[in-house]
């Protein structure tokens, strides 16, 4: 099975966790519920051994006295302002509700919280690792999963136990979903494999055990990453990425696109294709982000296709045509276990993981791409696709943004070619 294969396998095997009632009496501005409120920065104070951890949650101002938090089933000890005055809050059925005043410039509010080991991809994991896609980031900080609100962040780990490395971005300048951010932790060693032409440094972090696996896999990253610099553009998260071996069980289950330190599996680092297709999220993904979970094919679709075009770049035509078996082969299993819409209509009207999570988004959204690679050709291609990512990087975005710039920029309308591929259940 592929990498692609083998992350579905693992995450469908999510639980949904949530907190009971909790509140704070009255101190001035009333707790009410807001979700609409843009959270614009997240800084977190974590200590790993206590479980222990302090958001800093900064909101953009707005005519509302409200704002609602996801908060899985943390424990609030504490909510105050900038200056450490109580704010009201009331926690029920894993939500924060709090009052904040009213504001003609940003608000910090500041939540101090314990939080629980989880085991079920769903949070902090026994093992080190953190793992809170699509809807888990509640059962780890203060946020709000939902990709349209993009939030940077500020990260510092302490109560590192001693022997172990934890590794993790201190700072994401880059607006993104609040699912990229993670930590690992484990008795890690590092190899800087190179850097690319545009200097970014690229390595990996393996586990006790890992480096044959961990140098296999990553043989070309270095080669992929240029080639996604160089043909989609800039990189967004830093200067320094690298592949991390996590230990999910120990089975091979591909990887999460934890920008710029992705997640691989600890028994998928050997492969190529994982590695690959977790860097490519630095430019769809996590770079350009999905506006609502229907738009998953504009992650997905789009890095899977980006991953088979790196691979040829880079090993050449056999070593792309194989993936293409691949992904064929994936796509008629799918056909024989799964709903085949890959591009759902509305907007956050579904349950991801019950109702799109699998590999048709995978499968339909690259064979969609490479049907239109060959109606305008792959130069014209990587140039809209270049485009897009340039004008919309750190925004949410929906797939037909992307359907609409390139009728803009090519004159061919490609949304019935899409339509054909991703909201049928035929494979065309």
């Amino acid at each position: 099975m592929s990498a692609v294969a083998r992350k579905a396998a693992t995450w469908l095997a999510v639980y949904v966790i949530v907190a009971g009632a909790d509140s704070c009496p009255s101190t001035g501005t009333p707790a009410t519920e807001d979700w609409s409120r843009d959270i614009l920065h997240t800084a977190l104070q974590v200590d790993v051994t206590a479980q222990t951890g302090t958001a800093m949650i900064r909101i953009a101002p707005a005519d509302s006295t409200g704002l609602s938090l996801e908060v899985g089933d943390l424990t609030i000890l504490e909510v105050t302002d900038a200056g450490g005055a109580p704010l009201d809050y009331v926690v029920h059925e894993g939500q924060l509700d709090v009052g904040v005043p009213i504001s003609d410039g940003p608000t910090d509010v500041f939540v101090s919280y314990r939080y629980q080991t989880h085991d079920a991809f769903d949070g902090a994991l026994s093992s080190g690792a953190t793992f809170t896609w699509p809807y888990y980031c509640g059962n780890l900080f203060p946020c709000h999963s939902d990709p349209a609100d993009g939030t940077t962040f500020q990260v510092a780990l302490t109560g590192v136990p001693e022997g172990e490395v934890a590794v993790y971005p201190d700072r994401i300048d880059l607006e993104t979903a609040s699912y990229v951010m993670a930590w690992a932790r484990g008795d890690y060693a590092y190899r800087r494999l190179g850097r690319t032409q545009a200097g970014t440094e690229v390595g990996v972090y393996w586990l006790p055990g890992g480096e044959a696996a961990a140098l296999q896999g990553t043989s070309y990253l270095v080669d992929h990453f240029d080639w996604y610099e160089q043909t989609y553009g800039p990189y967004a998260f830093g200067d320094h990425v690298a592949s991390v071996s996590v230990d999910w069980g120990g089975g091979d289950y591909g990887g999460m696109e934890h920008h710029p330190f992705w997640h691989v599996s600890s028994g998928s680092m050997y492969d190529v294709e994982t590695h690959a297709h977790e860097a490519a999220h630095g430019w769809y993904g996590d770079g350009v982000r999905m506006a609502c979970w229907e738009d998953f094919v504009l992650s997905e679709g789009t890095v899977s296709y980006l991953t088979a075009r790196a691979i040829g770049a880079v090993q050449g035509p056999q070593a792309e045509a194989a993936i293409w078996d691949e992904y064929r082969n994936l796509l008629l299993l799918a056909q024989a276990t799964e709903d085949m819409i890959a591009w759902p209509e509305g907007c956050n009207e579904i349950d991801m993981l019950e109702d799109l999570f699998g590999m048709t988004p995978y499968m339909k959204g690259a064979f969609f791409f490479k049907d239109l690679e060959e109606v305008l050709g792959r130069q014209v291609l990587d140039e809209c696709l270049a485009g897009f990512y340039q004008a919309r990087v750190g925004t949410a975005a929906r797939f037909q943004e992307l359907l609409d710039y390139i009728l803009v920029e090519t004159g061919y309308d490609p949304t019935p070619l899409a339509e054909a591929w991703l909201r049928s259940n035929a494979i065309p």
